[in-house]
């Protein structure tokens, strides 16, 4: 095991996986807004999907295996093992920044830098041509997120009350000693929406048949 570099605290293991949480700016409810997060029948675009494609555009760039996850109205939970070349404090650096740029786009709080300009798509770039596989990912991406900040502006015309979107700067990691605790912590995941009053079939969660593609056995 190592200490990562840019922390005096964070202990990285080999082949560890993790339980991780991450909670937003002073416990904001981000996700609870209908246009963010409206019932799962309508056929608005939501702030959820966003979140649920950059974990995957996250997990395909940064190649670590997630055993669980779930979104809720302010912090996320998830089960994770990074690889050799992508610590657990790099996968999150990544995915809380991209969630964040896209939610402060949908908000009007800045410009989006179009098709994922940042260093990672440049990365792909240079690692045998990567980009042509992940273009119809960004521009998919890139719809469904213009779609979701014309549905914020229609209902929020004369302004909204939304603080700008932030993370907490840290976040929390458990390293899951044993097959027991991965097991508890992945039930805890499976309760966590009736543990905080989310709607009847919250669709945020791993065990969503929608999203059986993003999870590894």
């Amino acid at each position: 095991m190592k200490k990562h570099r840019n922390s005096q605290k964070r202990i990285i293991f080999e082949d560890a996986v993790y339980f991780v949480t991450s909670k937003t700016h002073n416990n904001y409810p981000y996700f609870r807004e209908r246009v963010f997060c409206p019932p799962e029948r309508t056929r608005s675009v939501r702030a959820g999907d966003l979140f649920v494609e950059n974990l995957r555009l996250c997990k395909r760039l940064k190649g670590f295996l997630l055993y669980g996850w779930v979104l809720n109205y302010d912090h996320f939970h998830s089960q994770i093992q990074p690889n050799d070349e992508w610590n657990i404090s790099k996968v999150m650096q990544f995915l809380k920044r991209h969630i964040s740029r896209d939610i402060n786009y949908v908000m009007g709080y800045n410009n989006y830098d179009h098709h994922y300009s940042g260093g990672d798509i440049r990365e792909c770039r240079l690692q045998g041509g990567m980009y042509k596989y992940f273009r119809p990912i960004i521009k998919k991406h890139d719809k469904k997120l213009n779609l979701l900040k014309s549905q914020f502006q229609q209902k929020y015309s004369t302004g909204h009350p939304f603080p700008k979107f932030r993370w907490k700067k840290t976040f929390h990691d458990e390293y899951i000693r044993n097959d027991k605790s991965f097991d508890n912590l992945l039930g805890y995941i499976e309760y966590n929406p009736d543990k905080h009053g989310l709607p009847p079939n919250w669709p945020y969660i791993y065990t969503n048949p929608k999203y059986e593609d993003l999870t590894d056995e």
